[in-house]
Parts: C-alpha cells; sequence; structure tokens
C-alpha cells in the first residue's frame, strides 16, 4: 500500500471513529440520567433512615433515663437498672447495625460512581481513533536522516578504534625507551669498572717497579680482573 492511501485509509478510520460518540452519546445520556435518579432515590432514601435513627435514639435516650428513675423508686434497684441498661443496649445495637450497613451501601455506591467516571473518560475516544492520529501525527521514516545516523555510528567506531591503536603505539614506545635506559646504565656501570680495574693495576705495576728499583722485594702482582657482561 502507498503512503497515500495509507493516509487516506487512516483519515476514513478517525472519521468513522468520530460518528460512533455521536451515535452513542443519546444512549449514554440516557443510561446517565438513569443512575443519576437512581443514585438520588437511594441517597434520600439514606437521609430518611439516618433521621429515623436519630429520632430512635433520642427516643432510647429519653425512655431509659425514665425507667432508671422508675427504677431507683423499687427496691431491687440494681437488678431493674441492669434489666433497663440490657434493654438499651440491644436496641441501640440493633440501631448501630443499621447505621453501619448505610454507611457501607453509601461507600459502595461512591465506589460504583467513580468507576463509572473512569469508563467514561476512557470510553471518550474510541482506541481506533487514537491509534488512527497517532498515526496520522507520526512523522516518517527519513532514509537521509537513517544513513547519516549509520555514518556517524561508524565514524565514532572508527575514532575509538584508532584511539586504541595509538594508546598501544604509545604504551609500547614507553617499555622500549625505559629498556634502552636501563641498557645504557649498565653500559656505563661496565665501563667504569673496567676503568677503575685498570687503574687499580697501575697502581700495583708502579709500586713494584718502584719497589725494585729501591732493592726490595715487590709485592705479588693482582690477579685480572674478570669481565663482565654489561646488562642488556
Amino acid at each position: 500500500m502507498s503512503k497515500t492511501g495509507g493516509c487516506l485509509l487512516a483519515v476514513l478510520v478517525v472519521l468513522a471513529c468520530s460518528v460512533v460518540p455521536v451515535l452513542v452519546a443519546p444512549a449514554r445520556a440516557a443510561t446517565e440520567a438513569e443512575a443519576n435518579s437512581a443514585s438520588s432515590s437511594a441517597a434520600a432514601h439514606r437521609k430518611a433512615e439516618r433521621d429515623r435513627i436519630a429520632r430512635e435514639r433520642e427516643a432510647l435516650t429519653a425512655r431509659r433515663q425514665q425507667e432508671e428513675a422508675v427504677c431507683y423508686q423499687r427496691f431491687a434497684v440494681e437488678d431493674c437498672l441492669r434489666g433497663v441498661r440490657v434493654k438499651a443496649r440491644e436496641t441501640h445495637d440493633r440501631l448501630r447495625a443499621q447505621e453501619i450497613e448505610l454507611n457501607d451501601a453509601e461507600r459502595r455506591e461512591k465506589a460504583a460512581e467513580r468507576l463509572r467516571a473512569i469508563e467514561d473518560k476512557q470510553t471518550a475516544v474510541p482506541p481506533a481513533a487514537k491509534r488512527a492520529e497517532a498515526q496520522l501525527r507520526k512523522p516518517a521514516a527519513d532514509p537521509d536522516a537513517a544513513k547519516v545516523q549509520r555514518d556517524t555510528e561508524a565514524h565514532q567506531r572508527a575514532q575509538q578504534l584508532n584511539s586504541r591503536a595509538q594508546a598501544q603505539a604509545t604504551e609500547q614506545a614507553t617499555r622500549a625507551a625505559a629498556n634502552a635506559d636501563r641498557a645504557a646504565q649498565s653500559r656505563v656501570k661496565h665501563e667504569q669498572a673496567l676503568q677503575a680495574a685498570e687503574e687499580r693495576r697501575a697502581r700495583v705495576e708502579k709500586s713494584r717497579a718502584d719497589a725494585l728499583a729501591q732493592g726490595r722485594k715487590p709485592a705479588a702482582p693482582l690477579p685480572a680482573p674478570a669481565a663482565s657482561e654489561p646488562t642488556r
């Protein structure tokens, strides 16, 4: 498929996907209206139930106070008070259970509303339309840019290889210079040792000659120094 044909196909997909929300919008609006109406009814019911629970609690408190006042006029005060309080606690627990049930229902309804809002946001733009729009916005691949990128990478690799080769050559030259310097120092030391030995021999020979001239017994000649090879 040519580039022009692909663009036309993407445009058609975008247009088709744009029409779908228009057709679905009335049905979605009706569904949302029904959900809102049901939510309002449930909220009104919960408010009425909470008001009833509050009234029953107030009545329970007043009735308990009256019954406790009657207990104080009887002989078995503690038993009477215990019975009144047990009955009041049972009524209080029943009202509390009803209140907890209302709170749980409200939490579930709010969670459902949040989930519905998230789903509405996700379905506001169909995925096909998003993909088609992204395809239209996506720039076409540039062969010249790709070639420039490849050439740049090849040049960088060549520079790295050249740098490594130069570093190796420098290291080898440094080692060779160090070896030559050590060899030169060894030769100098060897020559100095030979010269010192020659000077000692000359002094001994002169001493022997002087002794012979004066009629004294000359000293034994020094042994010839062993020649050592210079270090390479």
